[in-house]
């Protein structure tokens, strides 16, 4: 049962850099991850793809071929691939036999399908769907589909009301787990004054709070009672909520991750440890413990200055928290883009400049290490030649 995420949103959602994004940071997690490109509009996607619809059919080919514009090319290609499923199960199997991912091993793959960005591919046309129904019922693979929206839409009442009817339109439509996700929450900042603060947003809180805004709104005043009627709806269902990203922030993307975990019910296979550095063994094993974790190993463990040493990292273990982070809850990522940008952005600068300090003090120790190693190899082979 390989495991996968089906990035989905409109135009100019940040779709491909969330996947470019995610996969630079699964590969720094060493998590697998292989990334497959389904909108045959971009035959040079930002990201490494192992799979490109474009190397089977390609939205300009189409274009050229059938006189249709690029909605209706978009359509074409996307029920092209609807008939040619053979193509994407062999491609999918090559790429997973490439990565290692065989036999028991291939319940570890994690693959994430970068789509076109048309609505109407997730929400009214019905290729999309049934690509994602051949994919669970024949791979057995197991799927969420990753919604992005742009954050900025929520400073207009109007433009909230619609990213909801469009979450809930899509989430009725895939019938798959999914989380929906305000992309580009760092921006927020520069898009003007939100009426709430960002948790109503992103819990959706008694939308009727929203029916004031539309009323004053010349451009939804008429429609009142529909305004009314929609926010019922979305109520009703109960169904729509939001998280928050910022791609270039790694909490954030943390966050995410884990939540989209929680929603495949996917346990990452642990990362490789390297055997000529045992620091990192125990954190590999357990990653919510750091308690153990320090730049440097110990010659003699059972020596009184050893002992010293631990309670001294002991007293400075860092705190469990819980699975997803309870450290970036709302509050904070309000904290973070929206009220205090520039305290946060100090604070971000401080905390990168203790990290590169302290790959500095790490690389500079293996160097030491590799050193004594070659130092005693060296001895070695001058007291066997002196025998």
């Amino acid at each position: 049962m390989p495991f996968g995420q089906l990035v989905i949103g409109p135009p100019g959602s940040g779709k491909s850099t969330y996947c470019y994004g995610l996969h630079q940071f699964m590969t720094a997690l060493q998590r697998p991850i292989i990334v497959v490109n389904l909108d045959p509009a971009a035959p040079a996607p930002p990201y490494p793809s192992s799979i490109s619809i474009t190397s089977l059919i390609t939205l300009a080919d189409v274009m050229d071929a059938y006189g249709l514009g690029p909605n209706g090319g978009m359509l074409y290609c996307l029920e092209y691939l609807e008939k040619n499923l053979d193509w994407l199960d062999e491609e999918l199997d090559r790429s997973l036999e490439e990565a290692g991912y065989v036999g028991d091993r291939r319940q570890e793959a994690y693959v994430v399908f970068d789509t076109p960005g048309q609505v109407e591919l997730s929400t009214d046309h019905g290729s999309l769907r049934k690509i994602v129904d051949h994919l669970q019922a024949k791979g057995k693979w197991r799927l969420a589909a990753v919604h992005l929206m742009d954050a900025h839409h929520i400073t207009d009442a109007s433009k909230y009301v619609a990213l909801l009817l469009l979450s809930l339109r899509t989430m009725l439509q895939m019938e798959l787990p999914h989380v929906n996700v305000l992309s580009k929450v760092d921006l927020l900042r520069g898009a003007g004054d939100l009426a709430f603060n960002l948790d109503y947003y992103t819990e959706v809180q008694d939308l009727d709070q929203l029916v004031p805004l539309l009323e004053a709104d010349p451009r939804t005043r008429k429609f009142s009672e529909l305004n009314k009627v929609i926010c019922e709806l979305i109520e009703d269902f109960g169904l729509v909520s939001f998280e928050t990203l910022c791609v270039e922030d790694k909490d954030s993307m943390l966050r995410l991750v884990q939540v989209i975990d929680q929603a495949l019910g996917y346990v990452p296979p642990p990362p490789k440890s390297n055997p000529e550095n045992g620091d990192f063994d125990d954190i590999l094993s357990d990653p919510t413990d750091r308690s153990r974790a320090h730049s440097h190993s110990h010659d003699h463990p059972h020596s009184p200055e050893t002992a010293a040493h631990a309670r001294h990292h002991a007293s400075q273990t860092m705190p469990r928290f819980d699975y997803p982070s309870n450290l970036y809850y709302t509050s904070t990522v309000q904290e973070k883009w929206v009220d205090y940008p520039e305290e946060y952005e100090e604070y971000e600068r401080e905390t990168w400049k203790k990290e590169g300090e302290w790959a500095i003090d790490k690389a500079n120790e293996e160097s030491i290490k590799e050193a004594r190693r070659e130092l005693s190899k060296s001895t070695i082979d001058v007291k066997k030649g002196t025998r």
